[in-house]
């Protein structure tokens, strides 16, 4: 599937859905990869990535984020997502190079790395994410389709950000 803004500067690999029947917890897990090149330095495209208490001002389905004592390697932060409120730790934290994380609720999990490359104009970000979730989670509170163009959207919105005229002034 071929995200519909794909041509603004994003390309789109694929997202591998694998599903499992439990009697009494069906699952599915995906498998996200995105990238795009940001014309923009990697100092400031991972200044958005780390500042987790902004991601509901830009990241797709993240409504509200708490970070206690700020985004360091280790550090534990909350996000609600999708409507699910996940406990979240900062599992890589290499600066303007890799930034991941892991999330876990009951219903839901998820790991997101970012990779930033310096490259001419700018840095390659190249974006992995893998969700695990009960499938009754997804059909409750979001199309799946959204959830799939909810990854590329991001990248399409750090992309915006980092570009901005505002923030090189």
């Amino acid at each position: 599937m071929l995200h519909p803004r794909a041509g603004n500067g994003v390309s789109w690999a694929r997202r591998d859905t694998y599903q499992t029947r439990d009697v009494t917890q069906p699952r599915a897990e995906s498998s996200m990869h995105g990238e795009a090149v940001i014309e923009a330095p990697p100092e400031r495209v991972y200044s958005h990535l780390v500042d987790v208490p902004s991601w509901p001002d830009w990241v797709p389905g993240v409504r509200r984020a708490r970070v206690p004592s700020g985004i360091r390697l280790g550090a534990a932060f909350e996000i609600e997502v999708y409507g699910v409120r996940l406990e979240a730790v900062v599992t890589e934290y290499e600066q303007y190079s890799r930034f991941g994380w892991i999330g876990s609720s009951v219903d839901l999990s998820i790991y997101q790395a970012w990779l930033l490359v310096p490259v001419a104009p700018g840095t390659q970000v190249i974006a992995k994410k893998v969700e695990r979730e009960l499938t009754t989670v997804l059909m409750r509170n979001s199309p799946a389709e959204e959830i799939y163009y909810a990854h590329q959207d991001t990248l399409l919105r750090l992309k915006q950000r980092a570009e901005s005229v505002d923030e090189q002034a």
